[in-house]
């Protein structure tokens, strides 16, 4: 089930704190340096031909601002860029963006006016964008699900970090009317409960972080809180017994299909699909049992055995996202080898990271596909406190 194709071999560096932070200063100057603020960031080579200046959160200028702004709120950077002169330009970018989209109705979370809107509140809050945000939000409650860059989920998730920006109960409002319905669609199937996802012309039972399962998972395990004693117990339920089902175990360890109902053996070991992102949205679930948490481990033990991606070192499809599954994992179990495989997995991302740059002489300005993304999970193995952007942190 590990295609070495998809694999490269780990360096061999031990760690070094003060190499992760020199990175993240790295990457820190190189997108200073490179930005514009009417067309902000260059696109880069292995974005499938998107153009320069795109706008969203998952590979877009609001993900790098509000990554930058991260990292200088935690102490991981001695650099602060102020982006809220820009922010007026970032709204305007990010609508003409999503608006000719198939999804333009959809409150969209990482692809869509929504994300970008969460992160002017962030940086520069005001009751307007806060109705946006809300505005958005609210659109999601009669379409269909989608998943978590395009509809309910990313809605929901959006509430629970506009709550804790502001404490107007109306996200509350939103969350739990968008929750209930999220769990009535969720159906009972030979492998446990899944969701379908009707998205972009087909309708398949997604597993991953991203596109499927766990993603809608996600916003339901952040809002924990908010859920009724009822709504919790199911959850609670159902989430080992559809990970047991749907899981590919061998000697190796455990992973997952990006589609459960699939039958061939399952190709990818990254964040969007396969063990490393189920690892990772579990890992913080307030339930367990002695069977679930072996589960968990198993699917750590497969990402380890599998090792870095040949992608690079991004956290979508890349090494450094692979190494959150490790870092969770020290998290839950409190077994210091997850730490030690999370700093391993930094140390051969921060010299896939060095490499690219070299051979452009620029890096990855996006959040998610990118060298940002790569120096926050730099950060969190620094201080062992894992906050996977966007997701657990805003």
């Amino acid at each position: 089930m590990i295609e070495p194709s998809r694999h490269v071999p780990l360096r061999t560096p031990p760690w070094s704190a003060f190499e992760a932070s020199a990175a993240i200063e790295e990457i820190v100057a190189d997108a200073a340096a490179h930005f514009d603020a009417e067309r902000f960031w260059p696109a880069h080579p292995r974005e499938d031909g998107r153009p320069d200046g795109m706008a969203n959160l998952y590979f877009g200028a609001a993900g790098v601002m509000w990554g930058l702004d991260y990292l200088a709120r935690s102490g991981a950077t001695r650099t602060r860029l102020d982006f809220r002169p820009v922010l007026p330009r970032l709204l305007e970018a990010s609508t003409a963006e999503f608006a000719p989209g198939q999804y333009s109705a959809h409150g969209a979370f990482l692809l869509g006016d929504l994300g970008a809107a969460l992160v002017a509140m962030r940086t520069g809050p005001s009751a307007d964008v806060a109705d946006l945000v809300h505005e958005r939000c609210e659109r999601n409650s009669a379409l269909p699900i989608r998943e978590l860059m395009w509809g309910l989920p990313g809605s929901m998730l959006a509430s629970v970090h506009m709550h804790a920006m502001t404490g107007e109960p109306r996200w509350r409002h939103v969350f739990t009317a968008q929750a209930g319905r999220l769990l009535d669609d969720l159906e009972d199937t030979a492998l446990g409960p899944l969701w379908n996802q009707d998205l972009y012309g087909s309708v398949l039972p997604w597993l991953g972080p991203v596109h499927g399962y766990a993603g809608n998972m996600i916003p339901l395990l952040r809002g924990w809180e908010w859920l009724t004693r009822s709504q919790r117990a199911r959850v609670a339920d159902v989430v080992p017994r559809t990970l047991a089902a749907t899981a590919c175990r061998s000697d190796t360890g455990a992973t997952w299909r990006a589609i459960a109902t699939r039958s061939e053996p399952p190709s990818l070991c990254q964040h969007c699909h396969g063990a490393p992102g189920i690892v990772t949205t579990f890992s913080d679930a307030p339930f367990g049992s002695p069977e679930f948490d072996a589960l968990l481990v198993e699917g750590g033990t497969f990402t380890w055995a599998a090792g870095p991606l040949a992608k690079g070192s991004n956290l979508c499809h890349g090494t450094g996202g692979n190494g959150y599954a490790f870092l969770k994992l020290h998290r839950r179990t409190g077994d210091p080898i997850w730490l030690e495989h999370a700093r391993a997995f930094a140390m051969t991302a921060i010299a896939q990271c060095r490499d690219a740059r070299a051979e452009l002489r620029r890096g990855r300005f996006s959040l998610w596909t990118g060298d940002v993304g790569l120096a926050i999970y730099l950060w969190d193995c620094i201080t062992a406190e894992p906050r996977f952007p966007t997701v657990d942190v805003l």
